[in-house]
């Protein structure tokens, strides 16, 4: 699972925060980020390098980790430099000392492995926004477990951020003798392909993450197509490139509108899967229903042709710097059981837990729906328990129906409900249920309000 190790309680490195935010305020917050990265990965993959960094007599912390960097395995792999220090030289000697007392706290730590990925987490909520934040764990063990990845097979993710989803498909893939997966990925971003590379280095995984950073939209496909595309693209991205690339053979569904770039990243995407390829995507929950005429006609054209094997509905609080709806499409080239039909999935009203780095799903209930979906999709042998009919919140609907409904493909308007609410002992449903479900009905509300507004512009 790609969230091993963040079970630790964040209060645990209470110490590492406040130094790294005192480093933060006097130099520059994303070259404060950086160094804590690079300074946890030394001390936790490069023990003679850590060595010499809180070894004093070699220097202070911040020279020292310029001199052993390009000594490890990440920067010779990715071309990865130590972080630009001039910043930090140009406040002096007091930045260079606040740097040496990070290193010394995170040495003091009994295990720092769970600190690289909260680390992560932290330096994405310095500027989330958008599409410009990193995909929790958690997320990508939802995506991953939904790609279902398998030995051998080529995994891509043409928006890779901090790369969590490759490194969430390698870790479900069983380790064998060399890497089970061949990962790809590629990100706009210079500072994303950075923390990407440091993520899959972390984890010791090999990805061809190009020479830098990568605009996949204008880009085109990858030289290799994938079996496995597992992507979290900017939500209703505006200024996606529609008039510069109105005739590109990707639009064979068609052009998607300027509005928004949603059905630009489908596209795209199957264009880089093999003829058997499938994919699983993150789109705001307005593409299950939008009356824009270029995103229905779209839509229309993926359930005729087959293409969309699964939609899930996602709870709003998964990502904490918006409460936009989304939903993850699964989408599938070629032949495959139930060609007639779509599985949809209510994953709102799974149940949760509260963990120190925020709510997150019962894994009981997680893998149930991963493998209600993989066996379905012919994925994975199953049982009787395993069949959608058996499984609440979560429904196969055949493309009749669907067409029937103008394809509109909000997974609750076809799902039965997962379970009554909690009962209490006077025999009346919580409040915190009846709030909940009066949450979700104003989202619901709101998501189409928006994409009645957008099919106006």
């Amino acid at each position: 699972m790609s969230g091993a190790g963040i079970a630790q309680d964040p209060a645990t490195f209470h110490r590492v925060w406040r130094v790294l935010d005192e480093l933060s305020d006097i130099s520059n917050a994303d070259v404060a980020y950086r160094q804590a990265l690079q300074l946890v990965y030394m001390r936790c993959r490069a023990q003679a390098g850590w060595a010499q960094i809180v070894d004093r007599r070699s220097g202070s912390a911040g020279d020292v980790l310029a001199r052993v960097w390009p000594r490890t395995r990440v920067a010779q792999t990715y071309g990865i430099a130590s972080s630009h220090r001039s910043r930090v030289q140009q406040v002096g000697a007091h930045a260079d000392g606040v740097l040496d007392r990070l290193a010394a706290e995170i040495e003091r730590l009994d295990s720092a492995a769970g600190l690289f990925a909260l680390g992560i987490d932290r330096y994405s909520a310095l500027d989330a926004k958008g599409g410009n934040y990193f995909t929790s764990c958690h997320l990508a063990d939802l995506f991953a477990g939904l790609g279902h990845p398998r030995v051998g097979e080529t995994v891509r993710d043409p928006v890779c951020g901090s790369g969590r989803l490759l490194c969430a498909a390698a870790q479900r893939v069983p380790a064998h003798d060399g890497s089970p997966l061949d990962l790809y990925g590629s990100d706009i971003r210079p500072e994303a392909r950075w923390v990407a590379a440091m993520n899959l280095a972390f984890h010791h995984l090999p990805a061809d993450l190009g020479d830098g950073p990568v605009d996949s939209l204008r880009a085109g496909p990858g030289r290799r197509p994938a079996d496995l595309v597992l992507a979290n693209p900017p939500v209703n991205m505006k200024g996606w490139g529609r008039s510069e690339l109105r005739d590109d053979p990707r639009w064979s569904l068609g052009l998607p509108p300027s509005s928004n770039g949603n059905f630009a990243w489908v596209q795209h995407i199957l264009a880089d899967l093999t003829a058997n390829g499938r994919a699983v995507v993150l789109l705001a929950s307005s593409a299950v229903h939008n009356t824009n005429s270029d995103d229905a006609r779209i839509r229309q054209a993926l359930v005729e042709q087959g293409l969309v094997a699964g939609i899930v509905e996602l709870p709003n609080w998964l990502f904490p710097h918006t409460r936009s709806g989304t939903a993850l499409w699964l989408l599938a080239k070629g032949p495959r059981p139930h060609p007639g039909e779509i599985l949809f999935a209510d994953a709102r009203r799974l149940g949760t837990r509260r963990e120190p780095a925020g709510r997150m799903f019962v894994d009981e209930d997680l893998d149930r729906l991963i493998r209600v979906f993989a066996v379905w999709r012919g994925l994975q042998p199953g049982g009787r328990d395993d069949d959608p009919e058996t499984t609440p919140g979560v429904s196969a609907v055949p493309v009749g129906q669907l067409a029937a409904e103008d394809y509109d493909l909000t997974p609750t308007h076809y799902t039965q409900p997962r379970r009554t609410a909690p009962i209490t002992v006077d025999g009346r449903r919580s409040r915190k249920e009846i709030l909940y479900e009066r949450f979700d009905h104003t989202a619901e509300a709101t998501q189409r309000l928006r994409s009645a507004l957008e099919a106006r512009s």
